[in-house]
């Protein structure tokens, strides 16, 4: 007795009943666009018949969505489960998802549902887990810090023009754009109160289950800028831009500057870091931040009050600011009287902070 199969190309395999079959299952993310498939093997030979019509294998499948005019229809089969969703398609290679969604694990075990707008999920969403348990979630079209932005477009803030890629990092419109090629590369955009976000996401770093290669927070005040890519790590210093961009970290940010909890500066905007002591003998971290942090800071504080200064994501004291005989603005954090934590402090900053910075001894 035989046992009809399906695999993803529409085909059709079978094999005697008694014969086990080894399903090698390799990972799948929800919410990409490149899925593996499953690698099946078997213990025995086995015949395969392929089919004149692949649709018969995916009877059980129908189309679920209609998609909006200009985009193309997407039907995505991970592993055993499945995507549905539109796609736009963008000069320079870019792609957003644009309509309906809907992705099951399996057949009758339903995934995520909703609709995308320019590759962002808006409105009224149903999301459920593998094991059947569901939310309902409705995302914003914007947020309300996007809204209050000066410069602020809800629209892709990335385009190609004229042979180069624009990206206007004062809009930053929260989305998440695909850059096709030999290998996807993913962009997560997003912003917070200070600062453009931006998760640099090839694809094999999504479908193994990582949060991407490095991690971008540029200040809205860089503006709309021209680029030969979208690597950021590498563009934006050619264009005489500060390292915006660093490896993602996870031991968390040596060094943040914050107002109300919100990120107005982190370790990646550290030029220079050193040791010294006040005048009554007290051992002082003093940093100098690139000046577009140094300018965001000093503005944040005069508008909201006293920042906080964070180290090693324990230590929090309010920010001192202070200038140098050039009148460089300077960032100060007393370290503990306790020398086992002030050695902690020390071993922290000097192993964290990114490596452009240096940590030396000023004593002043």
């Amino acid at each position: 007795m035989f046992v009809s199969l399906c695999n993803l190309r529409g085909t059709r395999t079978w094999l005697p009943r008694e014969n086990p079959l080894l399903l090698q299952h390799r990972r799948s993310i929800l919410g990409t666009t490149n899925m593996r498939r499953d690698v099946f093997s078997f213990a025995f030979p086995v015949v395969v018949f392929f089919l004149s019509n692949p649709d018969t294998c995916h009877a059980q499948w129908t189309k679920d969505i209609n998609c909006p005019a200009g985009t193309v229809y997407r039907d995505l089969r991970p592993d055993a489960g499945r995507q549905e969703f539109c796609e736009r398609l963008l000069p320079g290679s870019l792609t957003v998802k644009d309509g309906p969604f809907r992705s099951w694990f399996s057949e009758g075990h339903p995934g995520h549902e909703g609709t995308y707008n320019d590759g962002r999920k808006v409105g009224p969403w149903k999301e459920c887990t593998r094991f059947g348990k569901c939310r309902h979630v409705v995302y914003e079209v914007t947020f309300p810090f996007e809204n209050d932005r000066t410069g602020f477009r809800r629209e892709v803030p990335v385009s190609f023009q004229h042979g180069r890629y624009v990206f206007d990092f004062t809009s930053c419109w929260s989305t998440w754009v695909t850059q096709t090629g030999a290998e996807d590369l993913n962009l997560n955009i997003g912003s917070s109160r200070y600062r453009c976000t931006i998760a640099y996401v090839p694809q094999h770093a999504l479908e193994h289950g990582g949060g991407g290669d490095y991690f971008c927070m540029i200040p809205f005040s860089v503006g709309k800028r021209e680029l030969e890519s979208l690597d950021f790590l590498h563009e934006l210093p050619k264009l005489g831009l500060p390292q915006f961009c660093r490896t993602i970290s996870r031991t968390g940010e040596a060094f943040m500057l914050l107002e109300n909890f919100m990120d107005v500066a982190t370790a990646v905007d550290v030029q220079t870091a050193a040791i010294g002591h006040d005048s009554t003998g007290h051992e002082i971290l003093t940093l100098m931040l690139n000046q577009y942090a140094t300018d965001l800071a000093i503005e944040v504080a005069a508008k909201q009050g006293p920042l906080t200064t964070r180290i090693c994501m324990k230590y929090d004291q309010q920010t001192e600011i202070s200038r140098d005989a050039g009148g460089h603005a300077l960032f100060n954090f007393r370290l503990s009287d306790d020398h086992t934590k002030a050695s902690e402090q020390k071993r922290c900053v000097a192993k964290l902070i990114s490596p452009q910075s240096r940590i030396g001894g000023n004593h002043s």
